[in-house]
């Protein structure tokens, strides 16, 4: 991640928190189910780390990365009146190391680093499920001025995770909304 882009998220953080609420994405309370948590999760370009504190509701201990220290503020006031165990962590993900076979669960939210997919799928242990949703081309019709580096193509997680197991998933080039999910277990 360029420093352009951690201060425009700086600047964006600083008009005030986008999840006040610090309420999870909806596809995480939807397959719910499939978290264990057991073990240790990683969340990835976790912004205010809204997703993170789910998880570990749910029994993880988390890691959440992201490279704004303005949206880990956010996180860290929050996180000051609970026991959750979150540790958050402020760091280029072009630099961060991603441990090998270390994470029962890794989510990723928003955000695309082709470049990146390997090493998150080497930081998952076998048997471990990775839940993956970001922007894809449909974007473009309510976003004209999105960069398409950062938008999925129709197929596209699918096939950077066919090495894994899919378990659900809306990656096919039917798919009209703006958002593609993915969610897979590493094979053991």
């Amino acid at each position: 991640m360029s420093r352009a882009d951690r201060e425009r998220w700086d600047r964006k953080y600083a008009s005030g928190n986008p999840n006040a609420a610090f309420a999870p994405e909806p596809l995480l309370v939807q397959y719910q189910h499939l978290l264990d948590g057991r073990g240790m999760a990683l969340d990835v370009a976790c912004g205010v780390g809204h997703n993170a504190m789910f998880l570990a509701r749910h029994g993880y201990e988390v890691i959440a990365v992201d490279a704004s220290l303005a949206g880990l503020r956010y996180a860290r006031t929050e996180l000051a009146a609970t026991r959750l165990s979150v540790h958050l962590v402020a760091a280029d993900l072009d630099e961060f190391v991603f441990a090998h076979d270390h994470f029962a669960l890794v989510v990723i939210f928003r955000f695309l680093d082709r470049a990146l997919v390997p090493r998150i799928k080497q930081t998952v242990l076998p048997g471990g499920l990775v839940f993956y949703q970001t922007f894809n081309v449909n974007q473009l019709r309510v976003a004209p001025q999105m960069h398409r580096d950062y938008l999925l193509e129709p197929g596209e997680l699918t096939r950077l995770f066919a090495d894994f197991e899919t378990l659900a998933s809306n990656d096919a080039p039917g798919n009209r909304t703006p958002l593609t999910y993915w969610i897979g277990r590493r094979r053991q």
